[in-house]
């Protein structure tokens, strides 16, 4: 099921402050492309940076944040197309385009079910999130930036008492992002995926996150089908998209 009215109204709102906007902005859109240059006349928007772009699509009304010479390339291209690495990556040619990523982005209004586990245990401590992250690929630990989240939860093997049994096997957390939306991640050692460990880790931040008055967002890389299985599992619910850049770097 979608997330209920008042749950989007949230989102809306969060995103409509993440990308420089009024809050009623993206409530009110009714399905326009709305626009936010980030090299405005001088004093408008002195904090921005014009050297990144995104393009986030959610609930039907789209987002270009950008420079002003990409907003005017950008003016007659569907949304479907824009929302493409490769089209934004050739609207970029000549400012040494390089993408950030082009990912799925979802939603969840409720906690899913969770059965705890009496053979793993969870820690809070950070040290256990970055020992989890030397155990797995580079680039699996900086997609999701497990020990850098504002708050982390890893699953320890343990014998039922309370002492560990062996090293980090998955972990999750989530990042607070304007006071409303828990930005979830989740980190699985390379030889125990597939075990439903990330699901679970997942979960337990999710609950973590709606304890603390967040929103849980999961964002997946697109065709990245294994975090989409347990963004489902899960029970997020897909809402957009989001393609994102930078220039002249």
């Amino acid at each position: 099921m979608p997330v209920n009215a008042h749950t989007r109204q949230i989102i809306e709102l969060a995103w409509s402050r993440i990308l420089g906007l009024d809050d009623e902005a993206l409530a009110s859109a009714g399905g326009r492309r709305l626009e936010v240059a980030t090299d405005a006349a001088a004093g408008d928007r002195p904090d921005e940076d014009d050297q990144i772009a995104t393009f986030v699509r959610l609930y039907g009304t789209s987002v270009l944040y950008g420079p002003r010479w990409l907003l005017d390339a950008a003016r007659d291209v569907d949304d479907e197309v824009l929302a493409l690495e490769s089209t934004m990556i050739r609207l970029g040619t000549g400012h040494a385009a390089r993408s950030l990523g082009e990912w799925v982005l979802y939603y969840a209004d409720d906690v899913p079910d969770l059965d705890r586990s009496s053979t793993v245990a969870v820690s809070y401590e950070d040290a256990d999130a970055r020992e989890l992250e030397a155990q797995c690929p580079a680039d699996d630990v900086t997609e999701v930036g497990l020990s850098g989240l504002d708050s982390t939860f890893t699953l320890i093997p343990d014998d039922g008492a309370g002492t560990p049994t062996g090293r980090p096997v998955a972990g999750a957390g989530y990042e607070e992002w304007q006071g409303l939306i828990g930005h979830v991640g989740v980190l699985v050692r390379p030889d125990v995926r597939r075990m439903g460990l990330g699901a679970y880790a997942g979960a337990i931040a999710m609950e973590e996150a709606f304890t603390e008055g967040l929103i849980p967002q999961w964002r997946a890389a697109l065709g990245n089908t294994g975090a989409q299985r347990v963004a489902a599992s899960l029970g997020f619910e897909l809402a957009g998209s989001q393609t994102t850049m930078l220039f002249n770097q």
